[in-house]
């Protein structure tokens, strides 16, 4: 069973942004999954990896577009994008040096959370501004 389902609630309007947040829930999902199947712990730290890996690269694509188009609340918006990274690489030195099923648990819970909360928060707010001037 997936621990996040995609739904219209998520749509920020913006097909390639959609797609990379589609990539996301399908990332943390993959994670769930492979805490539940027991899998090892290099499985899920390599998972972990790959998710962080992906989320700077999804970052990277919208802080392009604020760039190019002028996003004016792109600080503040990077700023959140900043913080998510430090603290999944906090969690990944935790990972590692803790053997804690509860860790595993509290990461899957936070990745979920902040992917819920900044999707329909903080991503919504440049939604508009983005479709206002093209970005499709």
């Amino acid at each position: 069973m997936s621990l996040l389902t995609w739904s219209e609630a998520f749509s920020v309007k913006i097909n390639s942004i959609d797609e990379q947040h589609k990539k996301l829930i399908n990332m943390i999902n993959g994670l769930h999954d492979a805490m539940q199947l027991g899998d090892s712990k290099k499985v899920i730290e390599k998972i972990l990896e790959g998710l962080a890996v992906y989320t700077v690269k999804h970052f990277g694509y919208e802080e392009e577009l604020f760039r190019k188009y002028g996003y004016p609340q792109s600080e503040q918006h990077i700023r959140e994008h900043q913080a998510l990274v430090n603290q999944v690489v906090a969690l990944q030195k935790r990972l590692s040096t803790e053997e804690s099923f509860m860790l595993g648990v509290e990461i899957l819970e936070f990745l979920k959370n902040w992917l819920i909360n900044h999707i329909q928060g903080s991503d919504m707010k440049y939604s508009a501004f983005l479709v206002e001037k093209g970005v499709i």
